[in-house]
């Protein structure tokens, strides 16, 4: 496809109907981490009488890990991908509460959020998948001897990004060691800690351009027009061979 084509491609992408709908599936291709998730988890709530699934999106991942918990919960917040949600989640009789999630885990302290919506000890296991969570609150709602496991996106994902348009380097970073810190002063246990960069690639500018815009909190200095000149660059790069950048993920299992 042409330039001007590509760049229309990636701006017209409903990035909110469906949250990933940006990422192009086969035109972005993420790194692959070592491990798989459903592996990780699955001989955890084998186990379980009572699961909770923070920040679940369309319920997918979720789903996929049947057959669940008795009792298991999910929430989410951003509102057009509920009804995705209901509709997955309804057949596993999972759940489904909106609320608002933790703040960011790089402006943690402060954070006027409320708790989350759940009793004291209400889950044997929680689970998050590239969700933002607070360390003492997912301790209160978890039972003593509960597990708490979460896969993060790390900030060298989005610094190799922001590198393709010459961005500054955004200041703030989130890494496992980190999320270990940050779980270890709430008096969580370490049980597992993982950490990759794996390489990424965009097959062309529309991905690239919907990738971007699917993560609008990530790159809010990114002038779109104002980087045209930089995307053709990029463009012409891509005809020879994919644009790269970094996949950072890291997984952590921990106990209460």
């Amino acid at each position: 496809m042409e330039f001007d084509a590509l760049v229309n491609e990636g701006l017209s992408v409903d990035v909110e109907a469906l949250w990933g709908a940006g990422f192009l599936r086969d035109r972005y291709r993420p790194g692959r981490e070592s491990w798989d998730w459903a592996a990780e988890v699955r001989p955890l709530l084998d186990g379980a009488d009572r699961a909770l699934d923070m920040g679940t999106g369309e319920g997918g991942v979720l789903a996929s890990l049947a057959p669940l918990p008795p009792v298991t919960v999910a929430y989410e917040a951003w509102p057009p991908t509920i009804p995705a949600a209901v509709a997955t989640l309804r057949t596993h009789g999972v759940h489904l509460v909106q609320t608002l999630g933790s703040a960011d885990n790089t402006s943690l302290e402060g954070s006027p959020r409320p708790g989350l919506p759940f009793a004291d000890g209400s889950f044997d296991v929680v689970l998050n998948r590239h969700e933002a969570f607070d360390p003492a609150e997912v301790r209160r709602i978890t039972r003593p001897g509960g597990t708490f496991v979460t896969q993060q996106v790390g900030s060298d994902e989005a610094t190799s990004v922001r590198a393709l348009f010459d961005l500054p380097i955004d200041g703030r970073s989130w890494n496992a060691q980190i999320a270990v810190d940050q779980l270890s002063a709430a008096g969580w246990r370490i049980e597992d800690v993982r950490q990759e960069r794996p390489l990424s690639e965009f097959i062309d500018i529309a991905a690239l351009i919907a990738y971007v815009r699917s993560l609008p909190w990530a790159y809010a200095d990114l002038d779109l027009t104002a980087a045209l000149p930089r995307l053709r660059q990029l463009h012409e790069q891509s005809v020879r061979r994919p644009i790269p950048a970094v996949s950072h993920r890291f997984l952590i299992r921990a106990s209460c």
